[in-house]
């Protein structure tokens, strides 16, 4: 068995991360690393920094996952793969299933570094790299749970089962998933405005304060040039709809949050002045019209390779915990979206320009 770091050559780190640390450090969903791997075993050694709240990873060989589970208090190697044909070489990824937790900015997953049997082989390219800044929908909260299960676990979160996943697969895309339950683009489900995605958006990890976070560089100024996005999506609105709800005030905020979502799209345009940018506007219960004028306000300024896409609306056999969307329904929305990115981008395919 031969071992190495996840800094070593032929290794793709997944995800926003401050690359100078060691250990790497894994907080966003989905962050992780992939590996073009021929051999018939391959290990990691992992850690998490805290006994609670839990951190699960997934393994995943071709997109596909094969297995799931939580990272202990304590430094250990996990196997991702074992006992398949050396001669033939996959694409083995590890990927951190839960969100981060500002509650506990503390708690993270250390990638110490990886063993196996076999080679690690040039990874090809992605035709595309796509960005998803989100909440609770897309850290998948629920996907994978029983239906009408009401717990709150860190469990029940997902990237595997994710339809960024799904349309990054469809796509041979890159992501990386910025995304935070109950967060919107201007306040919470609550109406408070401190739990928003769009103030630490040019952050590593804008949303982990504390001197945990911070040490490990959260917030560090993210480096949009090292990682050029071809596409942006944003799906936020859900909890700002939510939190006009909570405080009775939907007519009097209605402008207000249609100039924040505007700003936000602005500034993800100065960060990525060559992305396309789509806003995936909430179901049809929480008011998707906010989002639409957001986006032809921005439409109306100037800004230019900008659109819209409708979610299918789901009914309860697509639903998961907590009133969130099942693994099947998200597929089918990663299909969709996947589709709709191929339409808006020309079937753009990454041509080493970034």
């Amino acid at each position: 068995m031969k071992e190495c770091g996840v800094k070593s050559e032929n290794i793709r780190l997944l995800g926003r991360m401050d690359v100078e640390n060691d250990p790497v450090c894994l907080d966003w969903t989905g962050s992780g690393f992939e590996v073009n791997f021929q051999g018939g075993e391959l290990w990691a050694e992992l850690e998490a920094t805290s006994d609670a709240p839990d951190m699960w990873v997934a393994a995943c060989v071709d997109g596909y996952p094969i297995a799931r589970f939580m990272v202990e208090k304590e430094r250990r190697w996990y196997p991702l793969v074992h006992g398949m044909d050396k001669t033939l070489s996959r694409t083995v990824t590890l990927m951190k299933e839960t969100q981060p937790m500002p509650f506990a900015p503390e708690a993270t997953v250390l990638v110490h570094g990886i063993r196996h049997d076999g080679e690690l082989l040039p990874l090809p390219e992605p035709a595309l790299r796509i960005e998803f800044i989100g909440d609770s929908l897309s850290s998948a909260e629920g996907a994978l749970a029983p239906k009408n299960n009401t717990e709150w676990l860190p469990m029940w979160f997902t990237a595997c089962g994710n339809y960024s996943h799904y349309a990054c697969r469809e796509l041979n895309a890159e992501r990386r998933l910025l995304s935070q339950s109950g967060h919107g683009v201007c306040w919470n489900y609550l109406y408070e405005a401190e739990e928003n995605m769009a103030d630490g958006y040019d952050r590593i990890v804008g949303r982990l304060k504390g001197e945990a976070a911070e040490a490990r560089g959260c917030q560090k100024p993210y480096d949009f040039a090292a990682w050029k996005a071809d596409v942006v999506c944003i799906r936020l609105l859900s909890n700002d709809i939510g939190g006009m709800r909570h405080v009775e005030k939907v007519d009097e905020l209605t402008p207000v949050l249609i100039e924040g979502a505007a700003r936000f799209i602005r500034k993800v345009r100065a960060c990525n002045p060559a992305a396309h940018i789509i806003w995936i506007l909430p179901r049809s219960e929480s008011i998707p019209d906010i989002g639409i004028a957001a986006v032809e306000r921005c439409q109306a300024e100037g800004i230019d390779r900008l659109s819209y896409f409708a979610v299918p609306g789901y009914g309860e056999d697509d639903l998961g915990a907590r009133n969130h969307p099942n693994a099947a329904y998200n597929e089918r929305l990663g299909k969709l979206l996947a589709e709709e990115i191929r339409r808006v981008t020309g079937n753009l395919v990454r041509t080493g320009q970034n």
